[in-house]
């Protein structure tokens, strides 16, 4: 009887380690690619340091001089005709500016969201454009994406001017890291509103994100020949974005005198050299000889920001911050933040946590004579990626409302002692230090 021979069994082992071996290039190619990405972001640039000497005190009049020449601000008088630090006031103050427009509207902003206030304001621009209103809107291409085609056709449909500021371009792909963060709304060329609110429901708070009442934020209005200066600025992205400028009508009107003070634009625009937003914020605290007082959500100050505070602190001035606690829309930027607050706790300087909700105000208040306001934080990204904008000035209204706006916030917030910072969970200091790395993206 014949014995059937087995067959052999044909080894699959070569096939597995070659599938291995391309799954394990792959990832290696990806990782690869990623630090390639990192490294052309400036990862690992290296954030200069210097040191700014005998700085005139704010009521030198080399101050103002000083303030132009280190951060190219544009200087224009202006006068403040509206402050508001409620949401719903914010927001019904924009509608109402909108309602006013007999000629045009202008309107930049990083950040839209489907709902009630996106919906409130279309209907608003909707409106004046059916009377025959010029609607010209700028808007980032990757804060407002979450809304949808059918919004910004209806917009188109009623004769509005829709563009977006630095779409996805494939052949500069790390460009788009780069954004507008500006908060811009002008109407008839003759008054500008200026603040941080967005449009979008998220302002009256999220539950989710640990809000038990609305965003903290504050929004004012200008009139003069800051409001024509300001349009500059507008009309600047404007072109960059393809829009068309037409000079003729409201745009650079000569403003007559109104007993306007005299104010600061200063201005980013999204450059790896040295930051003009960086430098006023430097510039200013080493001017003060009673107090800074800081309102920042972001708050990752370089080298040269640490050092000028705690310098103030060892002349005697009163430094705070109010910033976000638990309640906050990008929890890794608090960890890195509070990984940097060491040095400050110690030397003296106050850091706020505003408890009820996100806070999202940005300001910078010095002594009794000195405030500048607008989009920016003390981040990385503020002073070397988004395009941002700063106002500043004395103007008296303007300082005492945001020293009561400063000091009703601190009832509500927990100011850190050392110990607790020390004391902070373990989880918390590996995302702060993992944030760090990265912290010139975030």
């Amino acid at each position: 009887m014949l014995t059937q021979q087995k067959r052999p069994q044909k080894d699959d082992k070569p096939g597995k380690s070659k599938l291995l071996w391309w799954f394990g290039g792959g990832i290696l190619a990806l990782l690869l690619l990623g630090l390639t990405y990192l490294y052309l972001r400036g990862v690992l640039r290296q954030e200069p340091e210097y040191t700014i000497e005998n700085v005139p005190s704010l009521d030198d009049p080399r101050f103002p001089l000083t303030l132009i020449g280190l951060t190219d601000a544009t200087a224009a008088d202006g006068v403040l005709t509206g402050f508001w630090a409620d949401v719903d006031e914010i927001y019904a103050a924009r509608i109402e500016a909108i309602q006013q427009a007999e000629q045009l509207i202008q309107f930049e902003t990083y950040f839209m969201t489907e709902g009630r206030r996106a919906d409130e304001f279309a209907e608003a621009l909707v409106e004046r454009a059916n009377t025959g209103v010029t609607i010209q809107l700028l808007l980032d291409h990757e804060g407002t994406s979450d809304l949808p085609d059918e919004y910004w056709q209806r917009l188109r449909d009623a004769g509005i001017e829709v563009r977006f500021f630095r779409e996805f371009d494939w052949r500069a792909p790390l460009e788009y890291n780069s954004r507008t963060h500006r908060k811009l709304l002008l109407i008839d060329g003759q008054q500008v509103l200026i603040g941080g609110a967005g449009v979008s429901d998220y302002w009256d708070g999220r539950s989710e994100q640990g809000d038990t009442a609305p965003w903290l934020e504050f929004e004012v209005r200008y009139e003069g020949e800051i409001a024509s200066l300001l349009q500059g600025k507008f009309l600047q992205n404007w072109a960059y974005s393809g829009g068309a400028i037409d000079l003729e009508g409201n745009v650079f009107q000569a403003q007559e005198g109104d007993g306007g003070v005299p104010m600061y634009i200063t201005d980013d625009t999204s450059a790896l050299n040295e930051s003009y937003i960086r430098m006023l914020f430097q510039v200013s605290f080493l001017a003060a000889q009673e107090r800074i007082w800081i309102g920042s959500p972001y708050f990752i100050p370089d080298p040269n920001t640490r050092r000028a505070l705690t310098e103030a602190r060892e002349r005697g001035v009163d430094v705070r911050v109010l910033t976000m606690s638990d309640a906050n829309d990008k929890p890794l930027i608090r960890y890195t933040s509070r990984e940097l607050y060491g040095d400050l706790l110690q030397a003296g300087v106050e850091i706020c946590e505003y408890q009820p909700s996100m806070m999202h105000a940005k300001f910078t208040l010095i002594d009794s004579d000195w405030i500048s306001a607008g989009s920016a934080n003390f981040d990385p990204r503020s002073y070397f990626h988004n395009d941002e904008l700063n106002v500043s000035s004395s103007h008296p209204q303007l300082i005492a409302n945001i020293d009561q706006f400063f000091t009703s916030a601190l009832n509500d917030s927990n100011c850190l002692t050392y110990e607790e910072w020390q004391n902070r969970p373990w989880n918390q200091r590996l995302s702060g230090q993992f944030g760090l790395i990265f912290k010139n993206l975030l």
